[in-house]
């Protein structure tokens, strides 16, 4: 592998890894095209119709399949997943089973950016149209780090004559734009010849075929890995945000070495790609990117060769679906199917249960859902005994139920259950509250293994749920369970310990009080992933619920290469009492640095719903594009440290002595650092802070900002850590985006992770702001912290100038009634007048963690800084 120091499983991780993107090969029935009369330059892929079939979506009813371009939105429902989406221009390939569409050429949504690629593949309805199941995301195919960048889309064959369906893509094989400048000395081939993809469909199949043909007008044979170990033709799959990878060899886990095929498990319609003849070889999955290299081919001297190199299979609901339709499209026979149900202990079915099959030998063959009625259909191999393995959040794991070689039935029993109801209100009013609820049984349950692809809950939680009116409802094994109910850091929350019986539905009343005193100021984090990033696999509503739930007031969407709004669903669910929703972009680039651009406005007449084009651009021009947005965004350098092409400050090689990155490359023009990325003040003081403080001495005027970069709620909390901002009121309602914006753009913020910071200045100065000095150039700073009762705040340290003047106990404030923990610390610096600059800010801390709300997140809180003159 090409890549040996690949770094931790996130998506900085795939900056290497995505240098390796090209495409899958096989060498089922090549064709070789001698040239004409002798003459290499005259090879050519010729166009075919641009429009093809004046009716494609009539193929269902005509028996046939057709290829034709899409004119008429009409009745074509989007993707599923809801990103790349099909417009008018696109070309589209139909029988009476699936229906895919292939982009036309030019700017293309994604990270190709060529146009060409398969948008969907999808399930026909009735009328021969798309049923708008489709999880299909992105494939990346090329060789090397080429893919077509195509000069014309056309349509081959229309399908007419009740024969093949084809759309070619024709054009010269180019560098991904993405993977050029530093990252392209990995990769030394490259072919730049004329190429062409042509998408296959027959009548009745569910595949469509990739054939691929190449053209060599050299006089040496171009070899693209046969005598090699390293192929050039790969698969990068980027399908992970919305199908789970999984194979025949190792079911849900991680593959290793060959596989038959790649599938993608979808829900309710799935797919798989393949090379017939040859298998796939496993690269490595990361940051939702997984990799696949094919077996190579040859083409010879002076030739064109085109080639059947992939099928993508189309099929489900669920993996046992899709299993099922890769065997009627190599045209086996079917695995023998088993009915049933899985029941709870009065006998009712379980509705939404996995159902898991497994071979004697604990082989994964195949998975599947129940129905509204508890019912499932699953295939296994014939004349062979099985166990079916049923599991159901909330039941207790079932050891497996075993189904003989000749029975087709099973009625499946799961152990009693008891049920938790939690209804959570504020203790002052009364009033519902949105609520994270936990439930911690206190003996572990069995994991679930890895093949299965349902992963557990984190922190030895059973349910983690967010509940948007306080009132939850969860299914537990009978025994004993700690049941927590929390609104984040501001709240009081319930921790008590229960014991549920079999049958039982115990109600657990929960009254939070809201202890720690926020009056105007409200909180954000800009940096939230959900399923339109690539890494990120939460649904984009339950990624909001889990901000609402803990606290957080405004929520930011911050997709990579993709412009996604929090506001819409917010008031579509009827919380804008409780949090204000905006837009922004993780402006992802593979060569130096990420960064958050905040507000956005999504547009979905530009590609990537209106994300910062920076491919082929140094930081000063990216810079100046987004400075020049309407929504006049502030730019945020998001984890700006620590290595790694995702860190701007490392990728620049930023001076800590001048302040300053390589010459010709670096650009300060920028408003704000995430200092905090998912972490607390000790843990950056090497790295981010660091470098913020070099900023500071060096003369800039910069904000922190703390964010928690998560990408997925099991394990990573939104709003850890959160940046609160001062506005003059509590009401969601009120704010707009530019007010957002402006807040961050004043310095004005404090950091809080778990706790609340207020600084003050001797004449009531907010952070951000000058601070006229008394006599002897000395102020005094009043800091307030607050912490709920549960978390711990013990210290205050004061920085001068990026060096700690002091660090003090806490003071608590006498007579305080709490529920809430309430510190008042006033401290006094002095200017130094020799320096053309002072600066002072603060940094809070307690002892322990965050437990039980966010376990390992330790409590702390940051002020921006304050400057003194004389």
């Amino acid at each position: 592998m090409r890549c040996p120091s690949l770094a931790a499983p996130s998506f900085r991780a795939l900056l290497c890894v995505l240098v390796q993107v090209p495409l899958v090969a096989a060498c089922s029935g090549p064709d070789e095209e001698p040239p004409p009369d002798g003459n290499c330059d005259a090879l050519a892929f010729e166009a075919g119709d641009p429009n093809g079939h004046k009716d494609p979506f009539g193929a269902k009813a005509a028996g046939q399949a057709r290829a034709g371009r899409v004119t008429d939105l009409s009745g074509i429902a989007q993707p599923g997943h809801g990103r790349q989406q099909i417009e008018p221009g696109d070309f589209v390939l139909a029988n009476d089973k699936i229906v895919v569409f292939i982009e036309d050429k030019d700017f293309s949504d994604g990270y190709a950016r060529f146009g060409g690629e398969i948008l969907s593949v999808d399930k026909a309805n009735a009328d021969g149209k798309p049923t708008g199941v489709s999880k299909y995301n992105e494939t990346l195919t090329g060789l090397s780090i080429e893919m077509i960048d195509p000069t014309s889309v056309t349509v081959l064959k229309d399908g007419a004559d009740g024969g093949e369906a084809i759309v070619r893509v024709a054009g010269k094989l180019s560098k991904i734009p993405f993977m050029q400048g530093p990252l392209s000395y990995l990769f030394p081939r490259t072919y730049e010849v004329e190429a062409a993809y042509d998408y296959v469909l027959r009548p009745g199949e569910e595949r469509v075929t990739m054939r691929m043909g190449l053209v060599n007008k050299t006089n040496e044979p171009i070899d693209l890995g046969v005598e090699r170990p390293d192929p050039d033709e790969l698969l990068g799959f980027f399908h992970y945000s919305n199908a789970q990878l999984v194979t025949p060899e190792s079911g849900f886990a991680e593959p290793s070495g060959r596989v038959a095929w790649a599938g993608f498990d979808g829900g309710d319609f799935g797919f798989a790609f393949r090379i017939p003849g040859h298998e796939l070889a496993y690269g490595l999955t990361v940051s939702g990117f997984s990799l696949f290299y094919g077996p190579g081919f040859v083409v010879d001297a002076c030739s064109a060769k085109t080639i059947d190199r992939a099928e993508i299979i189309a099929g489900g609901p669920d993996y046992d679906g899709l299993r099922e339709a890769v065997r009627r499209v190599s045209g086996e026979a079917p695995w023998r199917e088993i009915k049933g149900t899985v029941e709870d202990a009065q006998g009712k079915g379980i509705v939404g249960a996995w159902l898991h099959a497994l071979s004697p030998e604990g082989e994964y063959l195949s998975r599947t859902r129940t129905d509204s009625f508890g019912a499932f259909v699953v295939h296994v191999p014939p004349g062979a005994p099985v166990t079916l393995v049923p599991q159901k959040q909330g039941y207790a794991p079932h050891a497996g139920f075993g189904v003989g070689a000749d029975e087709a039935t099973a009625t499946i029993p799961l152990d009693p259950n008891g049920t938790i109801h939690v209804v959570a209100k504020e203790t002052a009013s009364g009033a519902a509250l949105p609520v994270r609820v936990q439930v911690v049984p206190k003996d572990a349950l069995a994991g679930t293994p890895e093949a299965f692809g349902v992963l557990d809950e984190a922190n030895g939680r059973l349910h983690q749920v967010f509940a948007m009116d306080g009132n939850a409802t969860v299914s537990v094994p009978p025994g004993e369970h700690t049941v927590i109910v929390s609104r984040g850091y501001e709240w009081e929350l319930l921790t008590t310990d229960v014991t549920v019986a079999a049958g039982e539905t115990l109600e657990v009343p929960a009254n939070l009080a809201h202890s720690v005193d926020t009056t105007g100021v409200m909180c954000a984090d800009f940096h939230i992933h959900s399923q339109f990033s690539a890494d990120s696999n939460d649904r984009f509503e339950h990624k909001l619920r889990g901000a609402i739930a803990d606290g957080l007031d405004i929520p930011v969407s911050s997709e990579h290469e993709w412009v996604a709004d929090f506001q819409p669903m917010v008031q579509n669910m009827g919380l804008t009492q409780w949090a204000f929703g905006m837009a922004s972009e993780e402006l992802t680039t593979f060569t130096w640095g990420h960064f958050g651009v905040v507000p956005m406005t999504p547009d979905p007449k530009k590609a990537n719903n209106g994300a910062v084009d920076w491919i082929g651009k140094d930081p000063k021009d990216v810079f100046a594009l987004v400075r020049a947005l309407p929504d006049n965004p502030v730019l945020i350098v998001n984890h700006p440290s620590g290595g790694g092409f995702g860190a701007y400050f490392s990728a620049a090689a930023l001076d800590r002595k001048t302040g300053k990155g390589r010459d010709g490359f670096w650009s300060d023009d920028f408003d704000a650092i995430e200092v905090f990325n998912d972490s607390d003040f000790e843990a950056n003081r090497d790295e981010s802070i660091a470098d913020w403080f070099a900023l500071l001495e060096a003369g800039m005027t910069v904000w922190a900002v703390g964010s928690s970069d998560s990408h997925h709620v099991r394990t990573s909390p939104v709003g850890y850590p959160r940046t609160c901002l001062s506005f003059g009121h509590d009401d969601p309602t009120k704010l707009t985006k530019e007010l957002v914006r402006d807040a961050v753009a004043s310095g004005g913020s404090t950091i809080s992770g778990g706790l609340f910071m207020t600084a003050t200045g001797p004449n009531g100065e907010s952070p951000g702001q000058m601070v006229q000095t008394g006599a002897g150039g000395m102020a005094t700073f009043t800091l307030t912290i607050e912490a709920a009762s549960w978390v711990d705040a013990s210290m205050l340290e004061t920085i001068v100038n990026g060096k700690t003047l002091s660090t003090e106990a806490l003071v608590p404030v006498d007579g305080w009634a709490g529920p809430s923990k309430k510190f008042v610390n006033q401290v006094t610096v002095t200017l130094d007048p020799s320096r053309p600059r002072n600066w002072v800010l603060f940094h809070a801390k307690g002892g322990g963690d965050l437990a039980p709300l966010h376990p390992g997140r330790r409590p702390f809180a940051a002020s921006n800084p304050f400057f003194l003159k004389p």
